[in-house]
């Protein structure tokens, strides 16, 4: 089993010719990034596609308060323009990040892994890396920079993650009181309502023969419906 296992590295050691860095910056501009910050956020790196012996992977964070990151000793396939790919995954526990998945290709420009040429596609949920043959015109990934660095940066839209969940809520955010308020427009028929209830009573109270002209009035044309009715 021992040999087993020690051919295979063997085999994943000669079929590379170099190994290169890949480098990344975590760009931010809108936050300062703290240490905290460094050990909550996180990059994976995956070799796929065409290799030989184990793949490659790695885990890397935040270097300094530039957001800086990397991956060295990255196996490059042998021969004239040889692929090598790899899948970079962002994740962050406080942040939402993009691209959160990126393709990373390798190209050996001289045979011998002492040129090589790195390239970056941004994928979405969705698409595959490479596309079936069967495929006529298969759908394309966006390519993103890579001097100096893969850039990864949020996504705007997104609120920050908040992990606490109030456990005690008044009356007014759930209840069957809740349901009575949880709308504008039933807001506003209750408040319509209790100021039709309580107008009479602060009439009374500041203008006396105002409110009894208007209890009058109101006396007088319930005589008349009466009156009609009976004739």
């Amino acid at each position: 089993m021992q040999l087993v296992f020690l051919a295979t590295l063997l085999c994943g050691f000669l079929s590379t010719v170099s190994a290169i860095t890949v480098k990344g910056r975590f760009d931010v501009d809108t936050i300062n990034i703290t240490g905290v910050t460094w050990s909550k956020t996180f990059f994976k790196l995956y070799q796929v596609g065409n290799y030989s012996g184990l793949p490659y992977h790695a885990k890397a964070q935040l270097k300094n308060d530039n957001g800086d990151f990397e991956f060295q000793n990255l196996p490059v396939n042998p021969g004239l323009n040889a692929t090598t790919y790899f899948v970079l995954y962002s994740g962050s526990v406080d942040f939402n990040l993009k691209p959160n998945r990126v393709l990373v290709e390798l190209i050996n420009k001289d045979g011998d892994g002492e040129s090589v040429e790195i390239n970056a596609y941004r994928n979405v949920f969705g698409k595959e890396y490479f596309p079936s043959p069967d495929i006529v015109h298969p759908e394309e990934l966006e390519p993103i920079e890579t001097d100096p660095f893969i850039p990864i940066t949020l996504v705007q839209m997104a609120p920050v993650r908040a992990y606490y969940e109030q456990r005690n809520t008044g009356m007014l955010q759930s209840g069957p009181l809740a349901t009575l308020l949880d709308a504008r427009w039933k807001q506003a028929g209750w408040i319509t309502l209790i100021i039709l209830m309580v107008f009479p009573i602060i009439l009374e109270k500041l203008d006396p023969e105002t409110a009894k002209a208007v209890s009058d009035e109101k006396l007088r044309k319930q005589r008349e419906m009466y009156q009609i009715k009976q004739e």
